[in-house]
């Protein structure tokens, strides 16, 4: 019999990252989370090393089979949040790598295409389509974000029932990353 596969999906933000920990049977999550940094003295490093220790410890904890991070969407509208972002990116990717683990990042596009079929659908539409789909309300549009990572994961590992022909070209695209 074989193990039970787990997907850890991870919406990151400098503001508030969404966190959610999936397993193949029963799709409500083991972990959901937002990592919103509330104390004013954690900022810069500081409060990238936050969020990357706590999602650190989720992976170190659960072991996840796969790690879905949403892919950088970097919006030059706000260019100011671009640098800060690539940053904490990089800081995750870097630990995952330390710690000799695999990850997928789909696009921003992707994840909102697995879950609504259409890659230009607003967070609150994605937001919608996890509860019609999975019937899970999710805490925050940044956790459905990361509940769709999370069920990408799940989807790529043949572990997601319901999976529709497009979803699964989608998931069956992604390619780990260790480098």
């Amino acid at each position: 019999m074989r193990a039970e596969i787990r997907s850890l999906g991870v919406d990151l933000s400098t503001v508030a990252t969404g966190v959610v920990l999936l397993r193949e049977h029963g799709l409500q999550p083991l972990v959901e989370m937002e990592t919103e940094i509330k104390r004013p003295e954690y900022t810069g490093w500081r409060q990238k090393a936050s969020i990357v220790q706590a999602i650190m410890q989720i992976v170190q904890d659960h072991k996840p089979d796969r790690i879905v991070l949403e892919g950088y969407s970097l919006n030059m509208k706000h260019a100011s949040s671009v640098v800060p972002l690539v940053e904490l990116g990089g800081l995750l990717r870097f630990m995952l790598h330390l710690d000799g683990l695999s990850w997928y990042d789909p696009r921003a596009t992707e994840v909102k295409k697995f879950a609504t079929g259409k890659g230009n659908s607003p967070k609150e539409v994605v937001m919608m389509h996890v509860l019609k789909r999975w019937k899970h309300e999710s805490m925050t549009n940044n956790t459905a974000d990361a509940y769709v990572c999370a069920a990408m994961g799940l989807a790529q590992a043949n572990g997601l029932p319901g999976v529709t022909v497009d979803m699964r070209s989608i998931a069956g695209a992604m390619k780990a990353n260790a480098n």
